[in-house]
């Protein structure tokens, strides 16, 4: 199996688990579940208030994106010529999108040893 070939699958199978991760980490921000979770540092409470909506609102809108292009794709007629492929790349790019929404989340709620 070809290195590119692995890392398109990696992707594809995040974007799979991403349909599910990003509307419950959605709830989670829109509820302040994950504020309560950040240091109490105000650069920590800055960046988080900032890059949070940049990180939810690009992976909202891959989530949408995968799943107008599932529709698209299998809404297609039997004409159509690589059906599928549509759906595989959105969900390459969501899965990109939640790899970066979960790392950004993983460094934003550790907590400093003392």
């Amino acid at each position: 199996m070809r290195l590119d070939t692995i890392v398109v699958s990696l992707a594809v199978v995040a974007g799979i688990v991403a349909l599910l991760g990003v509307p419950v980490r959605s709830w989670q921000y829109v509820t302040g579940r994950l504020r309560t979770r950040i240091p109490e540092h105000a650069v920590a409470q800055a960046t988080f208030g900032a890059f949070s909506a940049l990180f939810y609102a690009l992976a909202m809108l891959a989530w949408f994106y995968a799943l107008y292009a599932a529709y698209v794709d299998y809404a297609c007629a039997i004409n159509c010529g690589q059906r599928g492929a549509g759906s595989a790349l959105a969900l390459g790019l969501l899965g990109c999108a939640y790899a970066l929404l979960e790392g950004f989340l993983l460094t934003a709620r550790r907590r400093r040893r003392a």
